[in-house]
């Protein structure tokens, strides 16, 4: 038998950028703008050697956002870029680099072996930052009613809970005085059209004056976004007879 002293070829290979995949390309959460390369080797993750902050130019929606600090992680091969401001929910954002020298530099992104990566130009970012809580409550908009049916339409940035309500759900109807009352039966909600329709223990007349209020119950399912925020009270709502 012989041994093989032949020693193993030169890493020459520079890392890569990653621009596919939905957990390797460039992502940005909040102030955390992440890089994934690939190479045969570990990335050079030496604090001496780390590239300038400078070498990036970051667009958040074609403004540049500096950055402020870079960190390698070797094993991972990935560099992680913290900018000045947070990126916003929805905000377009990409980033480039510079490599500082046409050969191998200490200060770049390089691999173990010292091979720089290529400079890059402006390449998207995924921006996976979450968009804010809801904490806004739903607010009445209109009501209408049409005969028995009152439908109540919602301002909301979301969807309603469609949680059941029950029985009159909070709602009362008034009309002029004189005339028969007028109970709610019912409350249903439609989640995405935003509405909650009351079946009234009659129907109203094409010339009565209606008026609707709303108090949260104590108990039991309430009008509500998908977020669980609580409609807002109301009083003595006027309500547009379409009889």
């Amino acid at each position: 038998a012989v041994t093989n002293n032949t020693p193993a070829p030169a890493d020459t290979t520079p890392p890569q950028l990653i621009t596919t995949g939905d957990t390797t390309r460039p992502k940005v959460s909040g102030d955390q703008l992440v890089l994934s390369f690939s190479d045969t080797s570990n990335l050079d993750a030496d604090q001496a050697h780390k590239p300038a902050s400078g070498a990036f130019t970051v667009l958040v929606n074609g403004i540049a956002n500096a950055v402020t600090n870079v960190t390698v992680e070797a094993q991972a091969k990935t560099v992680t870029l913290t900018l000045s401001t947070a990126v916003s929910h929805g905000q377009t954002v990409t980033v480039a680099y510079a490599d500082p020298t046409t050969g191998n530099d200490t200060n770049a992104i390089q691999d173990a072996a010292g091979n720089d990566a290529a400079s890059f130009a402006a390449t998207a970012v995924t921006n996976n930052t979450p968009a804010p809580a809801d904490t806004t409550p739903p607010v009445i908009n209109t009501a209408t009613v049409t005969g028995d049916q009152l439908v109540l339409t919602y301002t909301e940035a979301n969807t309603l809970d469609a949680a059941a309500l029950a029985g009159n759900a909070g709602f009362t109807v008034n009309t002029a005085a004189g005339t028969a009352a007028i109970t709610v039966s019912s409350a249903l909600v439609n989640a995405t059209a935003k509405t909650v329709t009351l079946t009234l223990s009659r129907a109203v007349t094409n010339t009565e004056t209606v008026t609707v209020s709303y108090t949260k119950p104590a108990s039991g399912a309430v009008v509500q976004d998908a977020a669980g925020n609580d409609a807002v009270n109301f009083s003595e709502r006027a309500v547009t007879n379409s009889t």
